[in-house]
This record gives structure tokens, sequence and C-alpha cells, in this order.
């Protein structure tokens, strides 16, 4: 099981690579926040119908208990995160499980609360090694997060690409 942020979820399904999730994972549980985030808040975005599709399978959507509320409040005014990170973070902590997200400061946050945490390029870099994907398909995976906006900065750009070598 893994608890996702926003992000991640967005590029994946953008890039066309969404299914590398429940490939991976068992389960992949988001707060609502992050479910209404990723799908617009009130106007649909392009990858809403995918991520509805998700939903009814391995895609969770879990309430936080009145604790992880106050937990992700205090998260917030303690650093500079988005409520959807925070309500991420607080409900990996009780799930005892890893979270998956992009934000510099929000993975910084989940480590120091001893969280395991994943990037976007983790889950490609995690598929290669588990066979999922080959390492010409890893290659073009990342450079359709990259065409779908996903900012990743260059320098682990380049280290991720060296680990897939040459394609």
């Amino acid at each position: 099981m893994i608890v996702s942020d926003t992000t991640p979820l967005l590029h994946l399904a953008r890039a066309g690579h969404l299914d590398l999730l429940p490939r991976l994972y068992a389960k992949v549980v988001v707060p609502p926040s992050v479910w209404k985030e990723a799908c617009g808040a009130g106007e649909p975005r392009p990858e809403t119908q995918v991520l509805v599709e998700a939903k009814a399978g391995w895609l969770e959507v879990r309430p936080l208990s009145a604790r992880n509320r106050r937990k992700s409040d205090t998260l917030r005014r303690t650093a500079p995160v988005g409520r959807g990170e925070a309500d991420a973070i607080a409900l990996a902590e009780t799930l005892k499980a890893t979270v998956l997200m992009d934000d510099r400061v929000a993975v910084d946050l989940a480590r120091m609360r001893g969280l395991d945490t994943r990037w976007t390029t983790s889950v490609v870099l995690e598929a290669y090694r588990r066979g999922l994907l080959d390492r010409k398909a890893a290659r073009a995976t990342v450079e359709d997060l990259v065409a779908s906006g996903l900012w990743i900065r260059q320098d682990v750009l380049l280290r991720v690409l060296a680990i897939l070598g040459e394609g």
C-alpha cells in the first residue's frame, strides 16, 4: 500500500502510465483533499475519467479521522506544505505506509517524521527494477512524464536516465 499526493497521480495519468501504480502496489490510498484536487475541484481535468476508473478498482479515497485532521493542520502551520501534502503525510503515518509525492519540502517533512517516501520518478525506476518496464519503455515513460509537465531537477533527470542506461 502507498499513500499518494496529487502530483504523481496527475502526471502518471496525463502521461498514460497510471497503470504502473496498481502493478507495483496492491492499493493506492489518497485523502479526500488529494482526490478533490486531482479531479479538478469542481472543474474536471482531462485526467478525471482515468482517475474515476482507478477509484472503482485499486484507488481508495480514505477520509481522515479527527486526529489526522488535527495532525494535518499542525503540519500546515509548521511547514510550507499544502493541504493535500499534509493530509497525505498524516494518513501515511496512521497507515504506516510509504508516501508518494514530488514536493521537496513535503518529502523532507515526511522523511523527518520517519516515513518512507517515493517520487514519481521512483515509480518508474521501481517498475524497471521489477521487470515491469524494459529499459526502453522506462526511458520513454520518463520522457512522457516530462512532456506531461512534471518538473524534474536536471541532476535528478540525468541520474534517472543514467540508471536506465542507453535504450
